[in-house]
């Protein structure tokens, strides 16, 4: 069974664990030299040993679940920053699940997906264990806002939490190499960083849409294991950027997660606004998909329901509005292919247009860049100028893979 130790000040060399332990078992930075020796001489006794789980000083048996508040520091209100974690420990051996959220705070209904699979696991039936973490910046969740929003987050430069990991900098900037030139947002990421993201075996991270958009995509690192996971997980369109995201300075957690040879997947699904009803099949689809993820990797019994066929792009032609003003959209969220297929367009078919809502002149028309499938569009509504508006998975390069 992995075991997740406590988080104190006294520190090791981790880089020793993985050649004494068994993965199962989960060391971090943090972990107490006494802990650690003690987990060599058990494995040595009984390598198969099933394990207390030991987790900020709370100790929890196999079969059982439990949540925690990993804290970061003091605020200027007096309130402490933390971040909730919630365990479910299997009575078997098996993976580490980490299951992310809200790194974005305008993608807040990705929570109901994560509540729903913890609450709705039994952890007599499960092997391995999961590590989740519905809300990963608190700060931007509440505030609604896809950064850490000023205040508290000073340093807006480095506010979207999703690529400033692993929390520090690779590289210096403006020459320095003080660690604690970072911004609260780093900070964040530092300590999922240090303290969770390494106690995974795999890694799902969840993103979706800010309100009055809709998406539907599944993005995943390069490995063969990524690879498989993203397929199983079975949202239909899997997306396969030729470029990346992040340089030698920072980089999304996914990113970094590979870095540490973890496969991870990332689900993008729906968006905020659309109704009860969408955001009730957006939940559906995360929670299957999750659970298919799952079953692939031995955690569950049962088969993956997977679509017999699914959608591999590589290009993903953008629209943005050049002007500002009311967009009238012939688009729904449901285009995207949320629990059904996707919408098929035509290079150059308009698919709204945007007018002036002061002169009442007609801007601009909003066209396909390709022809291809939807997997993100906005509705009805004010636009800015370079508002996005729509994304194509281009049939250029693509096939369909079973």
């Amino acid at each position: 069974m992995p075991v997740i130790l406590p988080f104190s000040v006294v520190t090791i060399m981790p880089q020793l664990a993985p050649h004494i332990l068994p993965q199962k078992v989960l060391v971090s930075k943090s972990t107490p030299v006494p802990v650690f020796l003690s987990l060599i001489f058990y494995h040595l006794i009984d390598p198969e040993l099933t394990m207390t789980m030991i987790f900020e000083g709370l100790t929890g048996e196999p079969g059982t679940r439990s949540y925690h508040k990993l804290e970061i520091v003091e605020m200027l209100d007096g309130n402490m920053l933390y971040i909730p974690v919630h365990v479910v420990h299997g009575s078997d051996p098996g993976p580490v699940l980490g299951l992310y959220a809200n790194i974005h705070g305008t993608e807040y209904y990705q929570n109901r997906i994560i509540r729903t699979v913890v609450k709705g696991i039994n952890p007599d039936e499960l092997r391995g264990t999961i590590i989740a973490v519905p809300v990963a910046n608190p700060y931007s969740f509440a505030a609604m806002t896809r950064g850490t929003p000023n205040p508290p987050e000073e340093t807006v430069d480095f506010s979207n939490m999703n690529r400033v990991f692993p929390g520090k900098r690779l590289t210096p900037l403006f020459g320095s190499m003080n660690p604690n030139d970072v911004s609260l947002t780093m900070r964040i990421a530092a300590k999922i960083s240090d303290e969770l993201i390494p106690k995974c075996s795999h890694i799902l991270d969840y993103h979706g849409q800010m309100a009055g958009m809709a998406l539907n995509k599944m993005l995943f690192n390069l490995d063969p294991p990524s690879k498989e996971m993203a397929r199983v997980f079975g949202l239909g369109i899997l997306h396969d950027p030729p470029g990346s995201i992040g340089n030698s300075t920072y980089m999304p957690m996914t990113s970094y997660a590979g870095t540490l040879g973890i496969p991870s997947a990332v689900p993008e699904i729906g968006g905020g606004g659309h109704g009860e009803r969408f955001e009730a099949e957006c939940e559906r689809v995360g929670v299957r998909g999750t659970l298919n993820v799952m079953k692939h990797l031995g955690m569950l019994d049962g088969e993956p329901d997977v679509p017999k066929k699914q959608f591999y792009f590589l290009h993903a032609p953008h629209v943005r509005a050049s002007h500002g003003g009311y967009f009238v959209s012939d688009m729904e969220a449901s285009d995207v292919g949320i629990g059904k297929p996707p919408r098929e367009v035509s290079e150059g078919e308009v698919l709204g247009t945007v007018y002036s809502p002061y002169s009442f002149e007609e801007l601009e028309q909003i066209k396909s860049p390709c022809d291809g499938l939807i997997y993100a569009c906005r509705v009805s509504g004010l636009v800015n100028p370079q508002s996005e508006v729509l994304a194509v998975a281009d049939f250029r390069d693509s096939k369909w893979i079973e």
